[in-house]
């Protein structure tokens, strides 16, 4: 009861402080959507439609090596990563960012999916000293973004991050530096406002969307309940992204990964569009014999229309739409090399 009070005084506390929102997450502050145009060069974003699940207990780790794509060995006080969770045939069930946060692990994906996660990953447990549970309500999670966003954090919470993942902590507050100009910042809920307040003294309040459109220029995906168990890792550029070991152990469709990487056999990769039509992730995009991709994460941009990211076959032609005689999207760069017949788009 206590953490969702808390949570209910951060939501409250946004609300005093301007926030509009729309399907539980903040889109813009007293109304202002995306009016900034980006002019300004540092934004804080309150990430309320991120959901996290603590693991905890002597065999903790072991347990999470057993089940995610990446090396948890390698998670640490000082670096977090990007991860999968995938089916027994290697298909991602969510992509996670996973980092250690109070002698635990924070497994950080999609609000709207963490307890199906969390109940699914608790059937595997069996006999290991291991302890998982939703934290979404204790955890108030903020982004910094913009090339001040490493000043910022800093000077007003003492946390110096840079690099990708590198995780920094002080006085009970925990910060990841992430790809695009961003830090992620936690902390518990009951003190959100005073360090949102905090961060708002060099910081312009915005909404998810800008924090969303970051994470598409950056490549870097996010699986939500649409797009959910179709894609194997290769397929969402995980492995370009740092999110996949292909030398730890096994966990749930290793095999099938491991193949997909070493025979060559991916025949849809992930791929950057602009679009004058919006569309939700899970929609189909089209080439010219019908469906040949599908929307994985959308954004709107400052200037009008839409960023998306989507899973496309590789030998497709440029011509890609949203729907059926509507305007062909446009293919933007990814920050990373994709290979084959997409390496050149954008």
């Amino acid at each position: 009861m206590a953490e969702l009070q808390a949570d209910i005084a951060w939501i409250e506390a946004l609300t005093e402080r301007g926030a509009r929102f729309e399907d539980g997450r903040v889109v813009d502050f007293d109304g202002r959507g995306q009016q900034h145009q980006r002019a300004q060069s540092l934004f804080i974003v309150p990430l309320l439609q991120e959901g996290l699940i603590l693991a905890s207990g002597d065999d903790a780790q072991a347990f999470l090596q057993g089940q995610l794509s990446n090396d948890v060995t390698q998670v640490s006080a000082r670096h977090g990563q990007l991860t999968a969770y995938c089916s027994p045939k290697g298909r991602v069930l969510a992509t996670l960012l996973l980092w250690s946060i109070d002698g635990s692990y924070a497994l950080q994906l999609p609000q709207e999916m963490t307890e199906s996660i969390a109940r699914r990953l608790k059937m595997y447990i069996l006999r290991s000293r291991v302890q998982l549970a939703v934290a979404s309500e204790e955890v108030a999670l903020i982004g910094v973004t913009g090339a001040e966003a490493t000043r910022l954090v800093r000077e007003e919470l003492g946390i110096a991050v840079a690099s990708e993942y590198e995780v920094g902590s002080a006085n009970g507050v925990t910060a990841i530096a992430l790809p695009g100009e961003r830090i992620q910042v936690a902390a518990p809920a009951e003190r959100g406002a005073e360090i949102w307040d905090r961060l708002a003294r060099g910081g312009v309040p915005a909404g998810q969307p800008i924090w969303e459109q970051i994470s598409i220029a950056n490549g870097i995906p996010s699986v939500t309940a649409p797009t959910q168990d179709q894609f194997v890792p290769q397929m969402l550029n995980l492995e370009l992204v740092g999110g996949v070991s292909f030398t730890k152990g096994c966990y749930p469709g290793q095999e099938i990964v491991a193949r997909s990487q070493h025979l060559g056999q991916v025949k849809r990769r992930l791929a950057r569009f602009a679009s004058t039509q919006h569309a939700a992730p899970g929609h189909s995009v089209l080439g010219a014999g019908g469906p040949v991709g599908t929307v994985v994460n959308v954004a709107p941009v400052a200037q009008g229309g839409w960023e998306l990211l989507a899973v496309v076959q590789i030998d497709e032609g440029a011509s890609l739409s949203l729907r059926a005689g509507g305007p062909t999207l446009e293919w933007l760069p990814l920050p990373y090399a994709l290979p084959g017949q997409l390496a050149n788009r954008g």
